[in-house]
């Protein structure tokens, strides 16, 4: 039974364009067991390990995705970019996930410049969403992230953001490896002196 629920589950997989959750293929499947399921896509993601395509838990949801390491051929034959985000639209971004229900002006306060055609470019993407308005005067809208950041980046929740404190040791560590990658100052001096046979 697991083999045919399985075989069901990798068809839909294929022809979704987006990741689906188990209440969604319990539903389409009529079986009430949810480990049925689960235990389908266990067996699901056994079968692909290894091989060109991945079963992966994100958004809330499953899909099937390129492996990561077959992305750039993947792309060469389609010709496409992958979607990049400007550094203002990733430290928006950032803000957004870390500090949501968050204002335009709360964003402001934080990066120091006006975020508005940000927000309106991540709200384009479906990387953003507005959640309401705040209780406060002009009740400005308050802007949170949404499934397709999840996807985006890869996250199967907001829970799987590292925190503050290891994003701080993160950059440290970065930091110290550019610190001991720059050439000394009497390196970058022998560098810029031309060689003894050429004076």
């Amino acid at each position: 039974m697991t083999e045919r629920i399985a075989s069901i589950l990798e068809s839909l997989l294929l022809a979704c364009d987006r990741p689906l959750s188990v209440r969604e293929m319990r539903e389409t499947l009529h079986e009430s067991d949810a480990a049925q399921v689960e235990e389908a896509l266990a067996s699901l993601a056994a079968h692909y390990q290894g091989r060109g395509i991945e079963l992966c838990e994100v958004s809330g949801g499953w899909q099937l995705r390129t492996h990561p390491d077959n992305g750039p051929f993947v792309q060469r034959l389609l010709a496409g970019r992958p979607a990049r985000l400007s550094r203002a639209a990733l430290e928006t971004l950032a803000i957004v996930a870390y500090r949501q229900p968050i204002t335009r002006a709360e964003v402001e306060e934080i990066r120091g410049v006006d975020a508005g055609g940000v927000l309106h470019a991540l709200l384009g993407r479906n990387l953003l969403r507005i959640l309401g308005k705040k209780e406060e005067p002009g009740r400005p809208l308050l802007y949170g992230t949404t499934k397709e950041f999840l996807a985006f980046f890869q996250l199967r929740d907001l829970r799987e953001l590292p925190t503050l404190r290891e994003f701080a040791e993160l950059s440290l560590e970065s930091q110290k490896r550019l610190d001991s990658a720059a050439p000394s100052p009497d390196e970058a001096d022998d560098a810029e002196r031309p060689p003894a046979d050429a004076e």
